[in-house]
């Protein structure tokens, strides 16, 4: 039995308030780092979702 890899993304907002939802996806661990350094520089709702392998996060509008 293989075990199936989980991505995640982020999705945040921009300190100017402008939605923003990365390209790129993660392992869990990597993700959260991103969190922690998103947070750092000023952004808010910053939030790690997962998603399906060619799939970028979608944001909520």
């Amino acid at each position: 039995m293989t075990s199936a890899v989980q991505s995640y993304g982020l999705i945040w907002t921009d300190p100017d308030g402008a939605s923003q939802a990365s390209a790129k996806l993660f392992e869990k661990t990597a993700a959260l780092q991103r969190r922690r350094a998103l947070k750092a520089s000023g952004c808010t709702h910053v939030k790690v979702v997962k998603v399906r392998p060619g799939e970028i996060p979608r944001l909520h509008t």
